[in-house]
Parts: C-alpha cells; sequence; structure tokens
C-alpha cells in the first residue's frame, strides 16, 4: 500500500488515527468555505453615508472576500471533477498530502510563509481513491471569468502531476495515520 505525507495544521493526531472520507465526509476545507463563520453585516454597512471601515472591519472584508473566492474555485474543480472524472476523490472530501517527505516539507514552507503553523508531519495510508495534482495549475482566484476557471479546472484534472515539489496528492476513502514522522 503505497505511503503518503500529510502536514496537520490544527490539532496533533495519533498514530492509528483515522480520517474517513468513504461516504463523502466534508474535510476542512470545505467546512472553511462554505461554514458561515464571522460575516459583516454588508448590507447595513453599505447603507451607511460617508461609509468609513475600522481596520477590523476592513480585515474582515478581506477574509470574507478570500473566502467568497476560494469557495467559487473549489466549485468550479467540483463541477468539472463530476463531469468529467467522477471516481476520482473530491477536493471537498479529502486529506491533501504529498508523495514523499521533501515535497511535504516544501508545503510546510508555503504555508508558514502564508501564517499556517504546521504542528506534525505524518505517513498516511488509504484504501481509497487518490489523484496527484499540479498545484500550479489550479483555477486563479483574481476573477477570471467563470469560463476561464472551467478551462483551467479541466487542464488541473486532464494533466498528470510531475514530480515538481508542490504536486498534491488527494486522499479519498479511509485514510489511517502510520507513522508521526516529525513534530514541529
Amino acid at each position: 500500500m503505497p505511503v503518503f505525507y500529510h502536514l496537520i495544521t490544527r490539532q496533533a493526531v495519533h498514530e492509528r488515527q483515522v480520517f474517513d472520507f468513504s461516504q463523502g465526509q466534508a474535510n476542512v476545507q470545505a467546512k472553511v468555505f462554505w461554514g458561515h463563520g464571522e460575516q459583516l453585516p454588508w448590507d447595513q454597512l453599505l447603507k451607511t453615508p460617508r461609509l468609513t471601515l475600522t481596520p477590523a472591519q476592513t480585515t474582515q472584508l478581506r477574509r470574507d472576500r478570500d473566502r467568497q473566492v476560494h469557495a467559487l474555485r473549489e466549485t468550479v474543480l467540483e463541477l468539472v471533477r463530476l463531469r468529467d472524472h467522477p471516481d476520482y476523490p473530491s477536493r471537498l472530501a479529502c486529506l491533501f498530502a504529498a508523495r514523499t517527505y521533501d515535497h511535504a516539507l516544501a508545503w510546510r514552507d508555503l504555508f508558514e510563509k502564508n501564517g499556517r503553523q504546521v504542528l506534525q508531519m505524518v505517513q498516511i495510508t488509504t484504501t481509497g481513491p487518490t489523484f496527484a495534482g499540479d498545484a500550479g495549475l489550479l483555477p486563479v482566484t483574481d476573477g477570471a471569468a467563470v469560463r476561464d476557471q472551467l478551462a483551467q479546472a479541466q487542464r488541473y484534472w486532464n494533466t498528470p502531476a510531475p514530480q515538481a515539489q508542490l504536486s498534491e496528492v488527494l486522499l479519498g476513502g479511509r485514510c489511517v495515520v502510520t507513522r508521526i514522522v516529525r513534530t514541529f
């Protein structure tokens, strides 16, 4: 059974811990993008004469926008996956992993540059489907037209991932932590 490397960012895990996506359970990414979380009352704010946002409101506006842009990207990716590759794992119901230890370290560097603390690196096996994608081919989040994002999503799902450092492996099914490789 192939072994993959997964980075733990929210809560430490233990050996033999199971992440089960065999029934399409949503992963953390899906819960973040489609969770309601804290949002500003935009309908009230926009009716305010001479609208002035506080620094906290400006920060929240950016978070809301980023979440919505990424939710659109993941929706487009899911539409294309369901249409063209229904046997591949969903990005919304999977564990994200790397093929090698070095690839996982490259992802850790990227996470930490973006302020996301990594707690552990673990080895994972799965009984479910896998898909190795090139993260560089993900649809852009710069406001591109949906038609362009659909084409980018097709390219992502249709292009086998190179051995590049930022390839990502989507693990579906029942994923089991087989070893704690490193604690940070």
